[in-house]
C-alpha cells in the first residue's frame, strides 16, 4: 500500500484518491495515524493513511459479503477493523507519551529506560527501569503519581480518554498495594477498638479505591471519601 498524509484523516484520504485517480469504493484504506496538534509544543504531525486499489478477487468478495452479514447480525460487537484501528491509535499515542515522559525525566536528571505493556485497549502500564527509583517515586509516591496524572492528561489531549495509564518502577505499585491493604486492615481494627472514625491522609483516587475494596465486605466498619481533590481522603467509620 502507498501512504498519504493530510491535515485530517479525510484530507489524507482525498489526497490518496486524487493521486490514484479513483473513488472511495475502489480502494482499501488503512488508518496509520490520526493528526495531532501536539502537546505543550511536542509531537505535532499530520494524519496518515495507507491506500491501495482493490483487485477483483471473487474469494475476497465472498469474504466481504460474509463479513457484512455477520456485522448486520450483531451490530453491538466491534468489528476487527475497528479494534485494530483503535489499537494502532493507542500504540501511536503511547509511543508519543513515552517520548514525552522521557523528556521530562531527562530534565529531572533521572536516567531511565521506558517500556510498556498494553493487554487491552483500556489499560496500559509504562515501566521505568532506572537506578534512581526513589527520586522517580518521590515522597509517598507523589512524583510518580503526578507524572501518571500528567500522562492521562496527555492522552486526553490526544483524544484518547478511554485508555487508563499506570506508571510503575521496581514493582512499586504492587508494593504500594500491599501497604494500602495493611493500612486498611489496621485502621479497621483501630475503629472497632475505639468506636471512633479515623481520617486517613489524602491519597489519589486509585489508592482510595483500594481502601474501599479491602473493607467493602466488613460487617463492622464502612468507608467513604471526604474533601475535595487533591486533598480528598478516606474516612473509616464504625457501622
Amino acid at each position: 500500500m502507498t501512504k498519504y498524509t493530510g491535515a485530517t484523516i479525510e484530507a489524507a484520504i482525498q489526497n490518496g484518491l486524487k493521486s490514484l485517480d479513483t473513488n472511495r469504493n475502489n480502494v482499501e484504506i488503512k488508518v496509520i495515524k490520526t493528526a495531532s496538534k501536539g502537546f505543550l509544543g511536542f509531537f505535532k504531525h499530520p494524519a496518515e493513511v495507507e491506500m491501495n486499489v482493490k483487485t477483483s478477487d471473487p474469494a475476497r468478495k465472498r469474504a466481504e459479503g460474509q463479513l457484512k452479514v455477520k456485522k448486520e447480525a450483531s451490530t453491538a460487537v466491534a468489528s476487527p477493523v475497528q479494534t485494530e484501528d483503535r489499537h494502532a491509535k493507542n500504540v501511536e499515542a503511547v509511543s508519543g507519551l513515552i517520548q514525552y515522559l522521557q523528556a521530562i525525566t531527562d530534565q529531572m536528571g533521572i536516567e531511565a529506560e521506558l517500556s510498556y505493556e498494553m493487554p487491552n485497549n483500556r489499560h496500559v502500564t509504562i515501566n521505568f527501569d532506572t537506578p534512581k527509583e526513589g527520586l522517580l517515586i518521590g515522597k509517598h509516591g507523589r512524583t510518580i503519581n503526578a507524572l501518571q496524572e500528567l500522562s492521562n492528561i496527555y492522552l486526553n489531549n490526544m483524544g484518547i480518554s478511554y485508555l487508563e495509564v499506570e506508571l510503575d518502577t521496581a514493582n512499586y505499585r504492587q508494593r504500594r498495594l500491599q501497604i494500602l491493604t495493611s493500612l486498611a486492615e489496621r485502621t479497621a481494627r483501630e475503629v472497632v477498638a475505639t468506636g471512633k472514625p479515623v481520617y486517613l491522609d489524602p491519597m489519589p483516587s486509585f489508592e482510595r479505591k483500594q481502601i474501599h475494596v479491602t473493607l467493602q465486605d466488613s460487617s463492622e466498619v464502612m468507608t467513604y471519601s471526604a474533601g475535595r481533590e487533591p486533598h480528598r481522603s478516606i474516612v473509616v467509620a464504625p457501622r
